[in-house]
Protein backbone atom coordinates (compact mmCIF):
# COMPACT_ATOMS: atom_id res chain seq x y z
CA UNK A 1 0.00 0.00 0.00
CA UNK A 2 1.21 3.50 -0.76
CA UNK A 3 2.17 5.37 2.42
CA UNK A 4 0.86 8.69 1.17
CA UNK A 5 0.80 11.41 3.80
CA UNK A 6 -0.36 15.03 3.70
CA UNK A 7 2.44 17.53 3.27
CA UNK A 8 1.35 20.02 5.91
CA UNK A 9 0.81 18.47 9.36
CA UNK A 10 -1.41 20.97 11.17
CA UNK A 11 -2.28 19.92 14.67
CA UNK A 12 -5.83 21.10 15.30
CA UNK A 13 -8.87 21.49 13.13
CA UNK A 14 -8.80 25.11 11.96
CA UNK A 15 -12.28 26.21 12.88
CA UNK A 16 -12.13 24.55 16.30
CA UNK A 17 -8.78 26.20 16.99
CA UNK A 18 -9.87 29.67 15.88
CA UNK A 19 -12.85 29.44 18.21
CA UNK A 20 -10.56 29.33 21.23
CA UNK A 21 -7.78 31.46 22.68
CA UNK A 22 -5.50 34.15 21.34
CA UNK A 23 -3.92 36.65 23.77
CA UNK A 24 -1.47 36.37 26.65
CA UNK A 25 -3.15 35.15 29.83
CA UNK A 26 -3.96 37.80 32.42
CA UNK A 27 -6.53 36.98 35.08
CA UNK A 28 -8.60 39.74 36.67
CA UNK A 29 -9.81 40.40 40.17
CA UNK A 30 -13.37 39.98 38.87
CA UNK A 31 -12.73 36.43 37.69
CA UNK A 32 -10.79 35.57 40.84
CA UNK A 33 -13.73 36.67 42.98
CA UNK A 34 -16.32 34.82 40.90
CA UNK A 35 -17.55 31.76 42.87
CA UNK A 36 -18.52 30.04 39.62
CA UNK A 37 -14.88 29.93 38.44
CA UNK A 38 -12.62 27.28 39.98
CA UNK A 39 -9.24 28.90 40.63
CA UNK A 40 -7.12 25.85 41.45
CA UNK A 41 -4.84 23.75 39.28
CA UNK A 42 -6.28 21.04 37.06
CA UNK A 43 -6.10 17.37 38.01
CA UNK A 44 -4.65 15.03 35.38
CA UNK A 45 -6.59 11.77 35.08
CA UNK A 46 -4.46 8.88 33.80
CA UNK A 47 -6.17 5.74 35.15
CA UNK A 48 -9.58 4.10 35.11
CA UNK A 49 -10.24 4.59 38.81
CA UNK A 50 -9.63 8.30 38.57
CA UNK A 51 -11.91 8.53 35.52
CA UNK A 52 -14.78 6.73 37.20
CA UNK A 53 -14.52 8.90 40.31
CA UNK A 54 -14.51 12.00 38.11
CA UNK A 55 -17.59 10.79 36.21
CA UNK A 56 -19.43 10.31 39.51
CA UNK A 57 -18.66 13.91 40.49
CA UNK A 58 -19.69 15.28 37.09
CA UNK A 59 -22.94 13.35 37.22
CA UNK A 60 -23.66 14.68 40.70
CA UNK A 61 -22.98 18.24 39.51
CA UNK A 62 -25.58 17.81 36.75
CA UNK A 63 -23.66 20.11 34.39
CA UNK A 64 -20.06 20.39 33.28
CA UNK A 65 -17.92 22.18 30.71
CA UNK A 66 -16.31 20.01 28.05
CA UNK A 67 -13.59 20.49 25.43
CA UNK A 68 -10.97 18.35 23.75
CA UNK A 69 -7.60 18.61 22.07
CA UNK A 70 -7.01 16.48 19.02
CA UNK A 71 -4.87 16.10 15.94
CA UNK A 72 -7.23 16.20 12.99
CA UNK A 73 -5.03 16.65 9.93
CA UNK A 74 -2.87 13.53 10.01
CA UNK A 75 -5.33 10.64 10.10
CA UNK A 76 -8.70 9.81 8.55
CA UNK A 77 -10.30 9.98 12.00
CA UNK A 78 -9.06 12.66 14.42
CA UNK A 79 -6.66 11.44 17.08
CA UNK A 80 -8.01 12.42 20.48
CA UNK A 81 -5.19 13.60 22.76
CA UNK A 82 -6.80 15.28 25.75
CA UNK A 83 -10.25 15.83 27.26
CA UNK A 84 -10.92 18.83 29.50
CA UNK A 85 -13.85 19.11 31.90
CA UNK A 86 -14.80 21.70 34.50
CA UNK A 87 -17.47 22.46 37.05
CA UNK A 88 -17.61 25.33 39.49
CA UNK A 89 -15.61 23.12 41.90
CA UNK A 90 -12.90 21.53 39.78
CA UNK A 91 -11.02 21.36 36.49
CA UNK A 92 -9.80 17.97 35.31
CA UNK A 93 -7.86 16.79 32.27
CA UNK A 94 -8.39 13.23 31.02
CA UNK A 95 -5.50 11.61 29.15
CA UNK A 96 -6.92 9.40 26.35
CA UNK A 97 -3.41 8.27 25.42
CA UNK A 98 -3.13 6.51 28.78
CA UNK A 99 -4.69 3.04 28.95
CA UNK A 100 -8.19 4.22 29.85
CA UNK A 101 -11.55 2.96 28.62
CA UNK A 102 -13.38 6.18 27.73
CA UNK A 103 -16.73 4.50 27.08
CA UNK A 104 -18.20 5.62 30.44
CA UNK A 105 -17.28 9.22 29.62
CA UNK A 106 -18.92 9.04 26.17
CA UNK A 107 -22.00 7.60 27.89
CA UNK A 108 -22.03 10.68 30.10
CA UNK A 109 -21.83 13.04 27.10
CA UNK A 110 -24.73 11.12 25.52
CA UNK A 111 -26.80 11.29 28.72
CA UNK A 112 -29.66 13.75 28.21
CA UNK A 113 -30.03 14.31 31.97
CA UNK A 114 -26.57 15.91 32.25
CA UNK A 115 -25.83 19.29 30.64
CA UNK A 116 -22.60 19.67 28.67
CA UNK A 117 -21.26 23.20 28.19
CA UNK A 118 -19.12 23.60 25.08
CA UNK A 119 -17.75 26.37 22.89
CA UNK A 120 -17.87 25.61 19.15
CA UNK A 121 -18.27 22.04 20.30
CA UNK A 122 -19.36 20.14 17.21
CA UNK A 123 -15.99 18.47 16.68
CA UNK A 124 -15.74 17.68 20.38
CA UNK A 125 -19.01 15.73 20.10
CA UNK A 126 -17.88 13.64 17.12
CA UNK A 127 -16.20 10.84 19.16
CA UNK A 128 -19.47 10.13 20.97
CA UNK A 129 -21.16 9.21 17.71
CA UNK A 130 -18.18 7.22 16.55
CA UNK A 131 -17.84 5.14 19.73
CA UNK A 132 -21.47 4.75 20.77
CA UNK A 133 -23.27 5.10 17.42
CA UNK A 134 -25.51 7.71 19.00
CA UNK A 135 -24.98 11.44 19.47
CA UNK A 136 -24.28 13.62 22.46
CA UNK A 137 -27.29 15.24 24.09
CA UNK A 138 -28.21 18.26 26.22
CA UNK A 139 -25.51 20.60 24.94
CA UNK A 140 -25.28 24.31 25.75
CA UNK A 141 -22.85 25.84 23.26
CA UNK A 142 -21.63 29.24 24.41
CA UNK A 143 -20.59 30.30 20.91
CA UNK A 144 -24.06 29.60 19.53
CA UNK A 145 -25.85 31.06 22.54
CA UNK A 146 -23.87 34.31 22.37
CA UNK A 147 -25.36 34.90 18.92
CA UNK A 148 -28.83 35.08 20.50
CA UNK A 149 -28.01 37.83 23.02
CA UNK A 150 -26.70 40.67 20.86
CA UNK A 151 -23.17 39.41 20.31
CA UNK A 152 -21.37 38.62 17.08
CA UNK A 153 -21.46 35.03 15.84
CA UNK A 154 -19.12 33.26 15.64
CA UNK A 155 -17.08 34.61 18.54
CA UNK A 156 -13.81 33.17 19.87
CA UNK A 157 -13.69 31.87 23.42
CA UNK A 158 -10.97 34.36 24.31
CA UNK A 159 -13.13 37.33 23.30
CA UNK A 160 -16.16 35.91 25.08
CA UNK A 161 -14.18 35.33 28.29
CA UNK A 162 -12.73 38.83 28.13
CA UNK A 163 -16.15 40.50 27.66
CA UNK A 164 -18.16 38.47 30.16
CA UNK A 165 -15.56 37.49 32.76
CA UNK A 166 -12.91 40.15 32.32
CA UNK A 167 -9.98 37.74 31.96
CA UNK A 168 -7.54 37.21 29.11
CA UNK A 169 -6.72 33.70 27.95
CA UNK A 170 -3.37 32.38 26.81
CA UNK A 171 -2.13 32.31 23.25
CA UNK A 172 -3.57 29.47 21.20
CA UNK A 173 -1.22 26.50 20.91
CA UNK A 174 -2.19 25.89 17.30
CA UNK A 175 0.74 23.68 16.34
CA UNK A 176 1.50 22.09 19.67
CA UNK A 177 2.07 18.33 19.83
CA UNK A 178 -0.83 17.23 22.00
CA UNK A 179 0.08 13.58 21.53
CA UNK A 180 3.53 13.90 23.10
CA UNK A 181 4.03 13.00 26.75
CA UNK A 182 4.61 14.43 29.25
CA UNK A 183 2.52 17.51 28.55
CA UNK A 184 4.22 20.78 29.48
CA UNK A 185 2.99 23.12 32.19
CA UNK A 186 2.01 25.60 29.46
CA UNK A 187 -0.07 22.97 27.65
CA UNK A 188 -1.83 21.95 30.86
CA UNK A 189 -2.60 25.57 31.75
CA UNK A 190 -3.88 26.33 28.26
CA UNK A 191 -6.07 23.22 28.21
CA UNK A 192 -7.52 23.95 31.66
CA UNK A 193 -8.40 27.53 30.76
CA UNK A 194 -10.36 26.33 27.73
CA UNK A 195 -13.04 25.04 30.12
CA UNK A 196 -12.40 26.89 33.40
CA UNK A 197 -14.65 29.86 32.59
CA UNK A 198 -17.44 28.08 30.71
CA UNK A 199 -19.70 27.34 33.73
CA UNK A 200 -19.72 31.03 34.66
CA UNK A 201 -20.28 32.12 31.08
CA UNK A 202 -23.15 29.66 30.76
CA UNK A 203 -24.91 31.28 33.75
CA UNK A 204 -24.45 34.77 32.34
CA UNK A 205 -25.67 33.81 28.87
CA UNK A 206 -28.57 31.87 30.35
CA UNK A 207 -29.77 34.94 32.21
CA UNK A 208 -29.55 37.10 29.08
CA UNK A 209 -31.39 34.49 27.02
CA UNK A 210 -34.18 34.37 29.60
CA UNK A 211 -34.47 38.18 29.65
CA UNK A 212 -34.81 38.30 25.86
CA UNK A 213 -37.09 35.27 25.61
CA UNK A 214 -34.57 33.47 23.39
CA UNK A 215 -33.82 30.46 25.58
CA UNK A 216 -35.86 27.98 23.55
CA UNK A 217 -34.42 29.25 20.26
CA UNK A 218 -30.84 28.90 21.48
CA UNK A 219 -31.59 25.44 22.87
CA UNK A 220 -33.02 24.34 19.52
CA UNK A 221 -29.91 25.52 17.68
CA UNK A 222 -27.57 23.90 20.20
CA UNK A 223 -29.50 20.64 19.87
CA UNK A 224 -28.91 20.74 16.11
CA UNK A 225 -25.26 19.96 16.83
CA UNK A 226 -26.39 16.56 18.04
CA UNK A 227 -27.90 15.61 14.66
CA UNK A 228 -26.43 12.23 13.69
CA UNK A 229 -26.19 13.40 10.07
CA UNK A 230 -23.36 15.77 11.01
CA UNK A 231 -21.10 12.89 11.96
CA UNK A 232 -21.66 10.41 9.14
CA UNK A 233 -20.35 10.42 5.61
CA UNK A 234 -23.45 10.76 3.40
CA UNK A 235 -22.72 9.53 -0.14
CA UNK A 236 -25.73 11.44 -1.47
CA UNK A 237 -24.70 14.86 -0.21
CA UNK A 238 -20.95 14.79 0.49
CA UNK A 239 -20.06 16.17 -2.96
CA UNK A 240 -22.10 19.31 -2.27
CA UNK A 241 -19.61 20.24 0.47
CA UNK A 242 -16.70 20.37 -1.98
CA UNK A 243 -15.52 23.93 -2.48
CA UNK A 244 -16.42 25.00 -6.01
CA UNK A 245 -19.17 22.44 -6.58
CA UNK A 246 -21.73 25.19 -7.18
CA UNK A 247 -19.99 26.25 -10.39
CA UNK A 248 -20.33 22.86 -12.11
CA UNK A 249 -22.93 21.81 -14.64
CA UNK A 250 -25.13 18.75 -13.93
CA UNK A 251 -22.80 16.30 -15.70
CA UNK A 252 -19.82 17.72 -13.84
CA UNK A 253 -21.67 17.32 -10.56
CA UNK A 254 -22.39 13.69 -11.40
CA UNK A 255 -18.68 13.11 -11.98
CA UNK A 256 -17.79 14.98 -8.80
CA UNK A 257 -20.17 12.84 -6.77
CA UNK A 258 -18.38 9.68 -7.91
CA UNK A 259 -14.92 11.17 -7.39
CA UNK A 260 -15.83 12.19 -3.83
CA UNK A 261 -17.01 8.66 -3.07
CA UNK A 262 -13.71 7.30 -4.44
CA UNK A 263 -11.64 9.86 -2.51
CA UNK A 264 -13.32 9.01 0.78
CA UNK A 265 -12.59 5.29 0.37
CA UNK A 266 -8.99 5.92 -0.72
CA UNK A 267 -8.36 8.34 2.16
CA UNK A 268 -9.71 5.79 4.62
CA UNK A 269 -7.43 3.15 3.07
CA UNK A 270 -4.37 5.37 3.56
CA UNK A 271 -5.60 6.70 6.92
CA UNK A 272 -5.42 10.38 5.98
CA UNK A 273 -8.13 13.07 5.88
CA UNK A 274 -9.86 13.18 2.46
CA UNK A 275 -8.92 16.80 1.73
CA UNK A 276 -5.31 16.14 2.72
CA UNK A 277 -5.25 13.10 0.44
CA UNK A 278 -6.53 15.08 -2.55
CA UNK A 279 -7.49 18.75 -2.57
CA UNK A 280 -11.00 19.88 -3.49
CA UNK A 281 -9.78 22.05 -6.36
CA UNK A 282 -8.25 19.01 -8.08
CA UNK A 283 -11.56 17.16 -7.88
CA UNK A 284 -13.30 20.20 -9.33
CA UNK A 285 -10.83 20.38 -12.24
CA UNK A 286 -11.29 16.67 -13.01
CA UNK A 287 -15.07 17.10 -12.85
CA UNK A 288 -15.11 20.12 -15.14
CA UNK A 289 -12.86 18.37 -17.67
CA UNK A 290 -13.42 14.63 -17.09
CA UNK A 291 -10.41 12.33 -17.45
CA UNK A 292 -11.35 9.32 -19.57
CA UNK A 293 -8.01 7.51 -19.66
CA UNK A 294 -5.11 7.05 -17.26
CA UNK A 295 -2.56 8.67 -19.59
CA UNK A 296 -4.31 12.05 -19.37
CA UNK A 297 -3.97 12.14 -15.58
CA UNK A 298 -0.41 13.40 -16.00
CA UNK A 299 -1.88 16.66 -17.32
CA UNK A 300 -3.94 17.31 -14.19
CA UNK A 301 -2.23 20.15 -12.38
CA UNK A 302 -1.59 19.49 -8.72
CA UNK A 303 -2.47 15.79 -8.80
CA UNK A 304 0.16 14.09 -6.59
CA UNK A 305 2.14 11.56 -8.56
CA UNK A 306 1.83 8.88 -5.83
CA UNK A 307 -1.95 9.22 -6.02
CA UNK A 308 -1.87 9.06 -9.82
CA UNK A 309 0.27 5.93 -9.87
CA UNK A 310 -1.59 4.07 -7.12
CA UNK A 311 -5.15 5.10 -7.99
CA UNK A 312 -5.17 6.30 -11.61
CA UNK A 313 -7.37 3.47 -12.86
CA UNK A 314 -9.81 4.01 -9.99
CA UNK A 315 -10.06 7.73 -10.79
CA UNK A 316 -10.89 6.98 -14.41
CA UNK A 317 -13.46 4.35 -13.42
CA UNK A 318 -15.15 6.77 -11.02
CA UNK A 319 -15.19 9.43 -13.75
CA UNK A 320 -16.81 7.07 -16.22
CA UNK A 321 -19.49 6.13 -13.67
CA UNK A 322 -20.29 9.80 -13.29
CA UNK A 323 -20.44 10.34 -17.06
CA UNK A 324 -22.76 7.36 -17.40
CA UNK A 325 -25.31 8.90 -15.03
CA UNK A 326 -28.60 9.39 -16.93
CA UNK A 327 -29.51 13.01 -17.56
CA UNK A 328 -32.64 12.66 -15.43
CA UNK A 329 -30.53 11.50 -12.47
CA UNK A 330 -27.80 14.12 -12.72
CA UNK A 331 -27.60 16.57 -9.80
CA UNK A 332 -28.73 20.08 -10.52
CA UNK A 333 -26.51 23.04 -9.83
CA UNK A 334 -27.80 25.42 -7.15
CA UNK A 335 -25.84 28.36 -8.51
CA UNK A 336 -28.06 30.67 -10.56
CA UNK A 337 -26.79 33.92 -11.99
CA UNK A 338 -29.09 36.72 -10.87
CA UNK A 339 -30.18 39.48 -13.21
CA UNK A 340 -29.20 42.98 -12.05
CA UNK A 341 -32.81 43.68 -11.05
CA UNK A 342 -33.20 40.40 -9.17
CA UNK A 343 -29.89 40.96 -7.39
CA UNK A 344 -30.95 44.43 -6.26
CA UNK A 345 -34.28 43.17 -4.91
CA UNK A 346 -32.75 40.13 -3.22
CA UNK A 347 -30.16 42.43 -1.65
CA UNK A 348 -33.05 44.49 -0.28
CA UNK A 349 -34.58 41.39 1.33
CA UNK A 350 -31.17 40.49 2.73
CA UNK A 351 -30.84 43.97 4.25
CA UNK A 352 -34.29 43.77 5.84
CA UNK A 353 -33.56 40.29 7.18
CA UNK A 354 -30.34 41.57 8.76
CA UNK A 355 -32.18 44.45 10.39
CA UNK A 356 -34.85 42.10 11.76
CA UNK A 357 -32.17 39.81 13.21
CA UNK A 358 -30.04 42.53 14.74
CA UNK A 359 -33.14 44.28 16.08
CA UNK A 360 -33.96 41.07 17.96
CA UNK A 361 -30.33 40.72 19.15
CA UNK A 362 -29.75 37.67 16.93
CA UNK A 363 -26.70 37.52 14.69
CA UNK A 364 -27.86 37.19 11.04
CA UNK A 365 -25.28 34.47 10.34
CA UNK A 366 -27.24 32.16 12.61
CA UNK A 367 -30.38 32.59 10.53
CA UNK A 368 -29.42 32.30 6.87
CA UNK A 369 -27.00 33.36 4.15
CA UNK A 370 -27.36 35.81 1.28
CA UNK A 371 -27.49 32.80 -1.05
CA UNK A 372 -30.51 31.42 0.80
CA UNK A 373 -32.26 34.79 0.58
CA UNK A 374 -31.65 34.68 -3.18
CA UNK A 375 -33.30 31.27 -3.37
CA UNK A 376 -36.26 32.57 -1.33
CA UNK A 377 -36.68 35.52 -3.71
CA UNK A 378 -36.62 33.24 -6.78
CA UNK A 379 -39.27 31.01 -5.24
CA UNK A 380 -41.44 34.04 -4.53
CA UNK A 381 -41.27 35.56 -8.02
CA UNK A 382 -41.77 32.20 -9.73
CA UNK A 383 -44.83 31.36 -7.67
CA UNK A 384 -43.27 28.15 -6.35
CA UNK A 385 -44.36 26.64 -3.09
CA UNK A 386 -41.93 27.89 -0.49
CA UNK A 387 -39.78 25.14 0.91
CA UNK A 388 -36.37 23.53 1.16
CA UNK A 389 -34.93 26.52 3.01
CA UNK A 390 -33.61 26.27 6.54
CA UNK A 391 -34.91 29.72 7.42
CA UNK A 392 -38.53 28.64 6.79
CA UNK A 393 -38.67 26.17 9.67
CA UNK A 394 -38.10 25.99 13.40
CA UNK A 395 -36.91 28.94 15.43
CA UNK A 396 -35.68 30.78 12.32
CA UNK A 397 -39.19 31.01 10.94
CA UNK A 398 -40.65 32.02 14.28
CA UNK A 399 -37.99 34.62 15.07
CA UNK A 400 -37.43 36.25 11.68
CA UNK A 401 -38.76 34.63 8.50
CA UNK A 402 -42.46 34.88 9.40
CA UNK A 403 -42.15 38.66 9.74
CA UNK A 404 -40.14 38.89 6.53
CA UNK A 405 -42.83 36.98 4.60
CA UNK A 406 -45.60 39.16 6.07
CA UNK A 407 -43.62 42.22 5.03
CA UNK A 408 -43.36 40.88 1.47
CA UNK A 409 -47.12 40.25 1.45
CA UNK A 410 -47.76 43.83 2.57
CA UNK A 411 -49.38 42.74 5.84
CA UNK A 412 -46.85 44.39 8.14
CA UNK A 413 -44.16 47.03 8.13
CA UNK A 414 -40.89 47.33 9.99
CA UNK A 415 -39.92 50.47 11.91
CA UNK A 416 -36.24 50.98 12.62
CA UNK A 417 -34.88 52.97 15.50
CA UNK A 418 -31.73 53.43 17.55
CA UNK A 419 -31.94 53.07 21.30
CA UNK A 420 -29.18 52.90 23.90
CA UNK A 421 -26.52 52.30 21.28
CA UNK A 422 -28.33 49.46 19.52
CA UNK A 423 -30.61 48.96 16.54
CA UNK A 424 -34.29 48.36 17.29
CA UNK A 425 -36.56 46.81 14.64
CA UNK A 426 -40.28 46.89 15.46
CA UNK A 427 -42.96 44.99 13.53
CA UNK A 428 -45.97 47.16 12.76
CA UNK A 429 -49.34 45.96 11.48
CA UNK A 430 -50.70 47.85 8.49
Amino acid sequence: MNNYRPTRPQHRAKNHDQAHTEDEFQDSSESQANPLIFQGAADLITDQTGLMELIDRLRAAGSFAYDSEFIGELTYLPKLCLIQVATTREVSLIDPIAKIDLTPFWELVADASIEKITHAGQQDLEPVMRHLNRPGQNVFDTQISSGFVGMAYPVSLSKLVREIIGARLGKGLTFTHWDQRPLSAQQLKYAANDVRYLPAIRVQLGERLDELGHTAWAAEECAAQCDVGLYRFDPETAYLKVRGAGGLQPQGLAVLKQLVLWRNDAAKQHDVPPRAFLKDEILIDMSREPIKNVERLARVRGLPRPVEHAHGAEIVEATKRGLATPVTDQPQSRTIEETPTDKHRADALWAVMQCLCIGRKIDPDLVCSRQEIGRLYRQLISGETLGGLRMLSGWRHEAVASTLLELIDGKVGVDLGWREGALVARRTVR
